[in-house]
């Protein structure tokens, strides 16, 4: 038998052993001046059936192989099988250093040097080479950079370089097990499924229901819908918060990521998923807490607030600064505006209570309207009522305008009162608003409770 012919014999043996194998030639043509160049891809198996990676502060990881190796080799069939002029190789990995490559490089020559030597006593001329390498380099080699089975990091990118890994290993064995899409009621391979981003489970939907299922959601506006079938649904109940912030992240936070659906669903489909998502839940917020947020009123799309008591809004969308209250851009703090939101009395009533029963309601109502904006409402509240009863004090000269609200004091003058502030004319006895063309008609006609009164209680007509 020829050296040829063993060589022959060697790649015909390991094509048929090795389906991954890639041989940059025809094997039927080789010939004693042939260069021939070849691959092999192959993972490496571990000797205590997995390896523990380590780093401090981040959780360990456990391998059961490593894969993502490549052996790169040339033959010159000349000298085939002496491993030092016969046979030339070079190992890439993504997880191998420099250093793990020389000595799996030193252990190679150690092993098979003799043995592939033409003046060593233990050279046998048919000794299969490559054989013997790629069964080496996949069973036992992975004994040399892991003696004792771990590996502890030194450094965050080695450990993100196992991490990677780990990755890979768990998806080529997803790819190969069977999988039910709890859709479509059928069984396939893992290749064709993918992983939900459940946060405590693991649950799969076949490529072609993803794309169907949750495109009609969107489109048709189901966003509630769009999350894992499988896994319990518990509506939000923004009542059960008592913290804004908490609040405002679990309200905004969807079932399923925005950024699980690039790459796999149309990029305009994306989009409306995040902008419906984001605009259905600030309907909802606004809904509880009428403080909480409002549509910009350059753009029109939402902003929320990130402080219940800051009047003052930027848009993220457009950059626009803006009050709260007014809708106008923004104009200081000390300049006040009209506000568009009124709370309730039933709701400041409660608030006033401050008995040791009522605290948890009153948590309760300053995560809905925010502490500042119920102190500042409960003030303006009381001094209110406060002044109705100053108003409606037997004797007392003030009256409020029926127009603006604003109270007026009558010092002097008859009972028909003109207001400071808006201009109107309305009647100081009853406070109903007097016609702009004949102010006197009201104390002029018999029918009503205030004929006859125009100078009723001013100062010098006493004994008129």
């Amino acid at each position: 038998m020829t050296q040829d012919t063993n060589l022959k014999e060697d790649l015909q043996v390991l094509k048929d052993m090795y389906h991954e194998l890639e041989l940059f030639f025809d094997i039927e043509s080789i010939n004693a001046k042939t260069v021939l160049r070849g691959k092999l891809p192959f993972e490496m198996y571990l000797q205590n059936d997995h390896l523990t990676i380590q780093r401090d502060g981040c959780a360990d990881l456990s391998l059961t192989k490593l894969p993502d190796n490549v052996l790169s080799f040339l033959i010159n069939s000349e000298f085939y099988p002496s491993i030092e002029h016969g046979v030339k190789i070079a190992i890439k990995s993504s997880w191998m250093s420099k250093k793990d490559r020389l000595r799996i490089m030193d252990a190679i020559n150690h092993e098979f040097g003799d043995m592939t030597d033409p003046m060593s006593e233990s050279f046998e001329s048919t000794t299969p080479i490559l054989m013997l390498l790629f069964d080496f380099l996949i069973n036992d080699a992975s004994k040399i950079p892991f003696p004792k089975g771990n590996r502890h990091c030194e450094s965050q990118e080695e450990y993100d370089k196992f991490k990677d890994l780990l990755n890979v290993v768990n998806k080529k064995e997803k790819d190969r097990r069977n999988f039910d899409c709890c859709i479509c009621m059928e069984t396939k391979k893992g290749v064709k499924m993918i992983k939900l981003p459940c946060s405590n489970e693991e649950h799969y939907l076949c490529t072609d229901c993803i794309k169907s299922y949750y495109t009609t959601m969107i489109n048709e506006g189901q966003i509630k819908n769009v999350r894992c079938p499988e896994c319990d649904y518990h509506e939000i109940r923004l009542e059960t918060y008592q913290d804004f912030a908490k609040m405002k992240m679990a309200l905004f936070t969807p079932s399923i990521p925005f950024e699980f659906f690039y790459g796999i669903l149309p990029k305009e489909t994306c989009e409306r998923y995040k902008d419906l998502c984001y605009s259905q839940r600030a309907v909802m917020l606004s809904k509880y807490s009428p403080y909480s947020c409002c549509t910009c009123p350059r753009c029109e799309k939402w902003c929320i607030k990130d402080d219940l008591d800051d009047p003052m809004i930027e848009c993220s969308n457009c950059n626009f600064t803006f009050c709260f209250d007014c809708l106008h851009s923004w104009h200081g703090y000390n300049n006040r505006c009209g506000k568009k939101v009124t709370i309730p009395e039933e709701i400041l009533e409660e608030y006033i209570d401050e008995t040791e029963e009522n605290s948890k309601r009153r948590k309760e109502l300053e995560i809905k309207y925010g502490k500042r904006v119920l102190t500042l409402a409960v003030s303006d509240y009381m001094a209110e009522k406060l002044l109705e009863i100053a108003i409606n004090t037997e004797g007392s000269d003030l009256q409020r305008c029926p127009k603006c609200r604003c109270v007026v004091q009558r010092s002097e003058g008859c009972n028909r009162m003109k207001c400071e502030v808006c201009g109107a004319l309305f009647c100081y006895l009853c406070g109903i608003s007097l016609l702009v063309d004949d102010c006197y008609k009201h104390f002029r006609d018999p029918a009503l409770p205030c004929y006859g009164r125009l100078f009723e209680g001013m100062p010098g007509t006493e004994d008129v």
